[in-house]
């Protein structure tokens, strides 16, 4: 079975001597379509390639007994400069907008209270309450005390990702 990278790569079809490939590098990139086209011709065992410039699919018909399609799969992810790309640290979606949201509510604060707070330093100020509330409240000192300490690293700048 071969491995998809999702937004990168995509493998939709493969049947003995015929693969299809789906990848948006290919498209409005002639450049690259036409350097492509033109090394992976000169591989042995390669008999057809047609690319698809529209939707970045790449059908390649081949001799199984020349070249294997998992070792051909890694000759077009070099052909296609991908390798690295796979291997980059991704974003999902929901952390993309997870961020967003967050440099949103930032601003909406910052802006409502003409520069004097924003979302780190309401959270810490948030935490640093309950910290207080805690302590006052109960014997149980060590909750208090962690929440207390999550509002000062909060204001530090300790906990960055």
């Amino acid at each position: 079975m071969l491995q998809n990278f999702y937004g990168i790569i995509e493998v939709k079809h493969y049947q003995l001597g015929r693969l299809r490939l789906q990848t948006d590098v290919l498209k409005k990139n002639t450049e690259l379509r036409e350097e492509f086209q033109n090394n992976i011709k000169r591989i042995s065992g390669i008999e057809k390639v047609v690319v698809n410039p529209i939707n970045g699919s790449i059908l390649l018909i081949f001799d199984e007994n020349t070249i294997e399609h998992s070792f051909l799969y890694l000759v077009v992810l070099k052909l296609l400069h991908l390798e690295e790309e796979i291997f980059k640290m991704k974003s999902s979606k929901t952390e993309v907008a997870l961020k967003k949201l967050f440099e949103v509510l930032d601003l909406a604060i910052y802006n409502k209270s003409r520069g004097f707070l924003n979302v780190k330093t309401v959270l810490a100020g948030v935490i640093g309450f309950y910290g207080i509330k805690k302590l006052r409240a109960s014997n149980a000192i060590l909750s208090g005390w962690t929440l207390l300490w999550w509002a000062s690293s909060l204001l530090r700048g300790e906990n960055k990702s």
